[in-house]
């Protein structure tokens, strides 16, 4: 193979890799400005204000704000398994279909599909498992329920109890639309000014009533692999949980009651970096047991959840 017929190839693998870690960044501060993530990034501005363009105009990506869970009064989190006979996707569709859902997932392994919900209470949730269950392809729903929240881009660190106004609530309904809108604007949209605009945004951060991350199109793309992991324990729980707070590449994690002990999701830009994570993981000596699944295809993911649902 010649060198210029692996030019075109390299080149790919570069923008894969700057747009992987660009997406990254953004998941992490969805509001970072160009210039931080230029710097972020070891990368020129223009190229990577192009990037985002790109991503967010015929990529899919979204950045968006989220209610932090406990804010909306979602205090009933659960992860489901779901085996069904026949052909999934239908079942996804109609599970992503109900509200409670958060996201659902197409998944490799021997239960083709999952899905998170929140919920107010026992009672949202028992009365969203019926409805499942009551699909006519579903044959079992294997139900975890997280106890703690450990990691999540859409999950404050920590809370402040704060009072809003309708204010505030008008500015975060804008910025479930796009985390990124600009100060101007959305001081135009209230009625306020920059300055202003800025402050209570800056406020809702920092209380924890809102995360702004960014949403990959259906997850999923050529450079990222997300793998779910169902961690059960032989031993203290200390010790995977440092480790799960230490790790980069893990994305989401919860500490569960149910089938497991600890849920993660893994966010690599290839199959060798989650499987690095998976022996990290096996190697850990308080390690019972593994159990991954690979999302294939996310049908779901919606975290915003309408401002005005949660105020009713």
């Amino acid at each position: 193979m010649t060198a210029d017929s692996t030019t075109p190839r390299r080149i790919d693998r570069d923008v894969d890799d700057l747009d992987g870690r660009l997406i990254h960044a953004l998941q992490q501060n969805g509001r970072a400005s160009i210039q931080d993530l230029a710097q972020r990034l070891d990368a020129p501005r223009d190229y990577v204000s192009q990037r985002l363009h790109r991503l967010i105009e015929h990529g899919g990506l979204r950045v968006i704000a989220a209610l932090d869970p406990g804010f909306a009064g979602h205090h009933v989190l659960v992860h489901a398994m779901v085996t069904v006979s026949g052909p999934a996707r239908p079942v996804a569709d109609e599970i992503a279909r109900i509200d409670d859902a958060v996201f659902v997932s197409m998944v490799s392994g021997a239960h083709p599909l999952v899905f998170e919900s929140r919920h107010g209470d026992d009672a949202r949730l028992h009365e969203m498992l019926d409805r499942v269950r009551r699909i006519s392809a579903v044959r079992q729903v294997r139900v975890t329920t997280y106890a703690e929240v450990l990691k999540g881009f859409f999950v404050a660190e920590s809370r402040t109890e704060i009072a809003l106004d309708e204010l505030d609530h008008l500015l975060i309904s804008a910025l479930q639309g796009d985390g990124r809108e600009s100060y101007r604007a959305l001081a135009d949209a209230v009625h306020l000014s920059p300055s202003s605009a800025r402050s209570r945004v800056r406020r809702l951060i920092d209380a924890g009533v809102i995360r702004i991350s960014a949403i990959p199109s259906g997850g999923l793309s050529r450079n990222r692999v997300a793998v779910g992991v169902g961690i059960t324990l032989s031993d203290d729980a200390e010790p995977v949980r440092q480790y799960i707070l230490d790790s980069p590449v893990i994305e989401f994690a919860a500490r569960t009651h149910g089938s497991y002990d600890f849920i993660v999701t893994i966010g690599a830009s290839s199959t060798a970096g989650a499987l690095t994570v998976l022996e990290e993981i096996r190697a850990l000596p308080q390690v019972g047991g593994l159990e991954t699944w690979t999302h294939l295809d996310v049908i779901k993911e919606d975290y915003a959840r309408s401002l005005g649902r949660v105020l009713a």
